[in-house]
């Protein structure tokens, strides 16, 4: 988890980089971004030897011999990483693009997990639903007379690109009716 949120991280900095430049060949994308994941594969290659260092109790060496530490492997190649050719590139940013949206709409509070919507129900206040759902994503005033106020929680939740919706409707401050974006369909 820590390997993929830090390679996300790393290829949103190179997108934001690439953005402020005018113009820029594939070629010279393809090769500035072959050395990232070349980087990239020898930090993973020292975190993962230095975490293997620190998880095992290692005894105390001696003081007459000197130290030796065995050579690291060279991290592979990144044309084995990432495809060559223009549209499976494209498949591939298309890929995490759709990932990292899904985390965005993931986290954007406990209203994203079906547990919550459970312990909705009528006649509690918007504070006991805001302390539940987390805060909504869009706040409307209703035109209904039977409806004050609309919390509206809305995202991507599982990549379908169909945004899922939930609404609590609230009169006077207590909820008259809701709506789960986890309902049977």
């Amino acid at each position: 988890m820590k390997n993929k949120f830090f390679t996300l991280i790393i290829l949103s900095c190179l997108a934001g980089a690439l953005s402020g430049q005018d113009a820029v060949s594939n070629a010279d994308l393809s090769r500035k971004l072959d050395l990232i994941l070349l980087k990239v594969d020898s930090l993973e290659t020292r975190v993962n030897a230095i975490e293997g260092k620190n998880s095992k109790p290692t005894p105390p060496a001696p003081q007459s011999a000197p130290s030796v530490q065995p050579k690291q492997p060279a991290p592979a190649p990144a044309t084995e990483v990432i495809t060559q050719t223009p549209q499976e590139k494209k498949s591939f940013f298309q890929k995490i693009k759709k990932e990292l949206k899904i985390d965005q709409a993931q986290a954007a509070g406990p209203w994203t997990n079906p547990e919550s919507w459970k312990q909705i129900r009528k006649n509690i206040s918007s504070f006991q639903v805001r302390n539940t759902l987390g805060n909504p994503t869009k706040i409307k005033n209703s035109l209904n007379p039977r409806i004050g106020q609309v919390y509206r929680y809305e995202g991507d939740l599982d990549g379908d690109d169909i945004e899922e919706k939930g609404v609590v409707n609230f009169l006077r401050d207590r909820v008259v009716s809701f709506e789960s974006p986890f309902h049977e369909r």
